[in-house]
């Protein structure tokens, strides 16, 4: 069940893949802003009939209560009451961030999984310092669950927590220790493919990839310029990947900076030598699973917490979104020129495989499907 772009989308639609991979249907509800790349996964496609749909063109942060209302509003919860009771699915798994969902599962009975594409640990602690619901209109979800004849939540923490199971997209280690319960699951990043390493034609110098966020962010394009900029003239290729929140004319490339809409990272990164970013957690842990150092310049969101954690770490260098290009340059000289950073990372890579996420992912889907049957 998804309704928002950007990060949330993949982990989603790489459980429903593993899904698939065991031999089951699986089928995407989904919004104007998720139908397209959820019908080229291969998924067959639902649409919502009463839920509107997000407004993709506008940053998060600058419409913030008003699409946290709508994820936790009656419409898009009786969208999910109704198809799903057509349908008569086995599991649910909801985007996290989509609260009235987690309630509609609840309310018909039907398993549900919460899929969190974040740093849980992180949300919890601050859930538990009282600082709010974490990314959730409670008055409004509320408000939806007594009309679905349920009870409202009790506390901030319950607004998450009471669905039967939480999946989280990410390492336990890399996650902040906050005394989980034991419907919470960490992974890790799942659907992560190591192709081998290609034989790249050309003058032989390092290849760096650049990978910002594909939603919009205040900010972004003065940074992909300065990115840019400090890449210019320098004795390195890069592969900027732009998604679709960024037009190519909105910045200005040097002749060594090749920009493309789209690449599968997974093909991308065993050729590269690193990662320069926002510290978007799919792109952060994608990096790391592929031993890749990363520089990381946090536009905003959960992105300051991933780029500290690489750097606790000693798998990248965290760098204010206002460096300069000077700055930006000389500290990709260093993580390109400092084997410390490509061994630390090396060492995440291998911390990742070890924790198996997609088998672990799966068994604890099927685990909860098998349960409730």
């Amino acid at each position: 069940m998804s309704w928002g772009g950007g990060g949330n989308l993949p982990p989603l639609l790489a459980a429903g893949r593993l899904l698939g991979a065991r031999n089951h249907q699986v089928r995407v509800l989904a919004s104007a802003a998720t139908r397209q790349a959820a019908a080229d996964a291969g998924f067959d496609v639902v649409d919502y009939r009463r839920g509107r749909d997000p407004d993709s063109s506008t940053a998060f942060e600058h419409q913030t209560a008003q699409m946290m209302a709508t994820a936790a509003g009656l419409e898009i919860a009786l969208d999910v009451c109704e198809i799903a009771t057509e349908l008569g699915p086995e599991l649910m798994v909801v985007d996290c961030m989509l609260p009235a969902g987690l309630a509609a599962g609840e309310s018909i009975g039907t398993p549900t999984v919460s899929l969190v594409h974040f740093a849980y640990g992180l949300a919890r602690r601050q859930m538990l310092r009282g600082a709010g619901a974490w990314t959730t209109d409670r008055a409004q979800l509320d408000h939806t669950r007594v009309r679905l004849g349920l009870e409202p939540t009790r506390d901030d923490l319950d607004a998450w927590e009471s669905v039967e199971l939480m999946l989280v997209t990410v390492p336990e280690w890399f996650d902040l220790a906050a005394g989980h319960p034991a419907n919470v699951v960490h992974a890790g990043p799942l659907g992560v493919s190591r192709p081998p390493r290609r034989r790249r034609t050309g003058g032989g110098q390092p290849l760096v990839l650049l990978s910002f966020s594909t939603t919009v962010m205040p900010g972004q394009e003065a940074l992909l310029q300065r990115v840019c900029d400090a890449l210019a003239g320098q004795s390195l290729d890069a592969i900027l990947t732009l998604g679709p929140a960024v037009s190519t004319g909105a910045f200005a490339p040097p002749p060594n900076v090749e920009v493309t809409a789209f690449a599968d990272h997974d093909r991308l990164l065993p050729d590269c030598r690193a990662v320069v970013t926002h510290g978007g957690l799919g792109t952060t842990l994608r990096a790391l699973a592929h031993g890749k150092p990363l520089l990381l310049l946090p536009l905003g969101r959960d992105q300051r917490h991933n780029a500290a954690r690489v750097a606790e770490l000693g798998a990248g260098v965290s760098l204010p979104v206002e460096a300069s290009p000077g700055e930006i340059r000389s500290a990709l000289v260093e993580l390109l020129g400092q084997p410390r950073y490509g061994e630390a990372a090396t060492a995440a890579a291998a911390a990742i495989a070890a924790d198996q996420p997609d088998e672990t992912a799966t068994e604890a889907l099927l685990r909860l499907a098998r349960r409730a049957s």
